[in-house]
């Protein structure tokens, strides 16, 4: 895929100067600098999961959610 992109003068410098530290071309800085930038891009837009979506994929046994709710009614002391 071809395409074209339009660079203020001041990213166009922080291209050439990024290509010139890494011995690149700028077609290949830009490249890269868009791979690394993606998942960046995707992962702020992507929503928060609600609570509990996980749950069904990592089942807990019976016996410790039976634990857990007895252990929550027993007062607990802090040692120091």
């Amino acid at each position: 895929m071809k395409a074209s992109v339009d660079l203020d003068d001041k990213l166009a410098a922080q291209v050439e100067r990024t290509g010139s530290l890494i011995r690149e071309k700028p077609g290949t800085v830009l490249r890269l600098a868009i791979q690394a930038g993606l998942p960046l891009l995707v992962g702020r837009t992507e929503s928060l999961r609600p609570e509990g979506y996980f749950a069904n994929d990592y089942p807990l046994p019976e016996e410790w959610l039976e634990l857990e709710t007895v252990m929550a009614k027993v007062p607990q002391q802090l040692d120091r």
